[in-house]
Parts: structure tokens; sequence; C-alpha cells
């Protein structure tokens, strides 16, 4: 009877010690938000059914109000708490800009000029929008001999394509004067395109 009883003796002191060592639910409520650094940190200590009491809401997000970097994009999940990250918003759409459609229309200019005997000089003028991926320059290219003087009146058309600016010749009209006489040459349409 004796070595009965020692041996009771031993399992309840070793059932004893086994409870000690156990977590129990008062030790499990430990941990709150305030112990992580980010959100992404607790919610990796987001456990199924939520031993901690992380998830306030039952949304599957942990520590809403921590700092990021975040385990679930953009603060929402689908109760797993294993929701995948957010893509980045599509970039806005492409303005294309006066002064980059002036500068890709200086190139259609400078083509117009060596390609044409009549003229020598050239200058972009003003600029008009007509959306926000196009734009309309206007220029003037001027030659002189000791016979006659020509002036061109070019349109230039800029839109954006693949965000990046293409400009061709949208017209052009020629007048030479010779020796007190004058005439039109016919309006030209359109060049190969030069990207700007």
């Amino acid at each position: 009877m004796k070595s009965l009883s020692l041996l009771f003796s031993a399992v309840a002191a070793i059932a004893v010690a086994l409870a000690v060592q156990a977590p129990s639910p008062a030790s499990a409520a430990d941990l709150d938000c305030a112990d992580f650094s980010s959100q992404a940190e607790a919610q990796e200590n987001l456990l199924p059914g939520d031993p901690y009491g992380l998830d306030g809401d039952n949304d599957g997000v942990a520590c809403e109000d921590n700092p990021c970097p975040c385990g679930i994009a953009g603060g929402s999940g689908g109760g797993g708490g294993g929701g995948q990250p957010s893509t980045p918003p599509p970039p806005p759409p492409y303005r294309l800009e006066k002064g980059v459609a002036r500068h890709a229309s200086h190139a259609v200019v400078k083509r117009f000029t060596r390609n044409s005997p009549r003229v020598v000089t050239a200058a972009v003028g003003t600029c008009r929008r007509l959306g926000e991926r196009r734009v309309d320059c206007l220029a003037i290219a001027r030659g002189q001999t000791a016979t006659s003087r020509t002036v061109c009146r070019l349109r230039i058309a800029v839109r954006a394509v693949n965000r990046h600016p293409s400009a061709k010749l949208a017209s052009s009209r020629c007048q030479t004067q010779l020796t007190g006489e004058s005439y039109v040459i016919p309006r030209t349409r359109g060049m190969d395109s030069v990207p700007g």
C-alpha cells in the first residue's frame, strides 16, 4: 500500500509540474497589438480562433491600426488571414504638355526646312491644345533669294502615342513672290511622323 500511495504522489507531482508549464488561457491573452511593431507582424501571429484577441472585428485582419508594412492589402480581408497584396493603381492618363509638343514640332519643322529648297529658316509659333493627348502647333518657314521670297505656314499635329509624343506635318501652305508676281504652291498633306 505504501508503494501505491508513493506512485500516486509521483503521478500527482508530474501532473502539477506539467500544469505549471502549460500556457493557461490567461497567459494566451497576454499578447496584444502593442506587442507588434507593424500590422504585418501582428498578421503573422493571427491564429485560427484568434486566441490572442488581435482581430477585434473578426474580419481576418489583425491589429488594423498598427503601422505598415501591412500583411493584408487595404486593411480588409476575406476572413481567413491569408489575403493577397493589392496591385498598384494604374497610372493616371497621359496628358501631352504643350512644351513637349513644341519640342516635337521643332523636329518636323527642321525636317521641312531641310527638304524644301525655297526656305532656310523656320520658327514654331503658338501651340493649341485639342485634347489631353493632342496638341497642334503652328510654324512659319521663310526663304529669300535675289528674285523671290517664300513664306510657308505649317500646322504640325502632335499626338501622344504610348505615352510618347509623335509629330507629323498636318498641312503646309507656301506662297512665293517673284519679281512683282505672286503664286501659291498647292497645299501638301502629311509627312512621315517624327517621334519626339
